[in-house]
């Protein structure tokens, strides 16, 4: 029997050799092709976006969802993200900055937030008062007197929660050439000011002794990375700014002497994104800033509620937060996100049609089919 084993033994041997040989000379073969499948595979999962209702959609369904409503929407220029789980998994630019020059959107072109910039904001003033800072619910004039409405006895009852949440009672924006006043009580409904936060602003300016953008980028820029995205003209705005349209003839962009705080931003869809996913992380952690942020304070209407800086909607996916933003419907944006989800987009238009496109993006990317 021994004698039988030893040719089994050399012959397992010689296979053994050959085989390592074999292995040896196509490592790198192997490699590749491993690498291949593996890479295919990621990209077969992650083409998969899913939506606030756990069904997915493809990122060329996107593209082509997007090229119809560019085209038939008449859009001018675009910079649209959607986020899964903490990272931008869709990310598009198209169109052109101007109509006039024809200069292409590029992932560097800036966008005018407008009221977009609010939530930035208001994430900013709660950070103050975890600070302590400065009291929600402390009247401002303790900090700030504010030569507009100090004539009128009301000034006295307006608090940052109100200015937040639009209850001071100010209107969105006086007439030009007028004086500012009061429209109904502070605190006695909601009431969209632009005004409000701008007062908000200058409070901010005082505490801290130093420029709103300043503190901003302190409080929500540099913790995020944002990179891009700025609140008064530099070089770099300059070169990269896109112009406003309406109905498909220009209509300019406002130059930036201050920081505007209710709707000054300047930004594009991948930066904005970074501060959102900030946010949406923060939405599942308790006595976060966000969370403080997220406190319902006053009903807008039977399906919107508002919060400090945001708003919200209780939906069969669970709680959506989101914001709009409109500058002189020339430029237009819109984000959203779910918090059970962690689900949301954010797009900026350099044209007047946000509205629409946000409703064939909520039918699209979000659940509303």
């Amino acid at each position: 029997m021994q004698e039988e084993l030893v040719p089994v033994r050399e012959n397992l041997k010689s296979y053994l050799i050959e085989m390592f040989g074999l292995i040896k000379k196509y490592n790198k073969i192997l490699h590749l092709s491993f690498f291949l499948f593996f890479s295919f595979f990621t990209d077969t999962v992650y083409s998969q976006i899913k939506r606030a209702d756990d069904t997915f959609v493809t990122a060329e369904q996107i593209d082509k969802f997007l090229d119809r409503k560019i085209d038939s929407l008449e859009i001018t220029g675009i910079s649209l993200a959607v986020i899964n789980d903490g990272k931008v998994v869709y990310y598009r630019v198209s169109g052109v900055k101007d109509i006039v020059t024809g200069d292409k959107v590029d992932s560097n072109t800036l966008f005018e937030a407008a009221s977009m910039t609010k939530p930035v904001f208001a994430y900013t003033v709660i950070r103050l008062t975890d600070k302590g800072l400065i009291d929600l619910d402390r009247p401002l004039y303790k900090y700030f007197t504010y030569q507009d409405i100090k004539n009128d006895p009301r000034h006295k009852q307006v608090t940052a929660r109100m200015v937040l949440s639009h209850m001071t009672g100010l209107p969105n924006w006086r007439p030009k050439g007028e004086k500012l006043v009061f429209e109904s009580d502070p605190g006695s409904k909601y009431l969209y000011s632009g005004e409000a936060f701008e007062y908000l602003g200058y409070v901010v300016e005082k505490i801290t002794g130093e420029r709103a953008e300043s503190v901003i980028s302190k409080e929500v820029f540099v913790k995020n990375d944002i990179k891009t995205s700025f609140f008064t003209d530099n070089d770099y705005l300059r070169a990269n700014a896109s112009v406003g349209h309406t109905d498909g003839k220009v209509s300019g962009h406002k130059e930036l002497d201050r920081a505007w705080v209710s709707y000054g931003m300047r930004t594009e869809a991948r930066d904005y994104s970074k501060f959102i996913i900030m946010m949406m992380k923060e939405s599942l952690e308790e006595n976060s800033t966000f969370n403080k942020m997220a406190l319902p304070q006053i009903k807008v209407d039977d399906n919107t509620t508002a919060c400090l800086g945001i708003r919200l909607s209780n939906t069969p996916y669970g709680p959506k937060y989101f914001h709009s933003g409109n500058n002189g419907n020339r430029f237009q944006s819109y984000f959203e996100f779910y918090r059970d989800s962690q689900t949301g987009f954010v797009f900026f238009i350099n044209c007047n049609r946000g509205k629409e496109l946000t409703k064939e993006l909520l039918t699209f990317i979000g659940p509303d089919r």
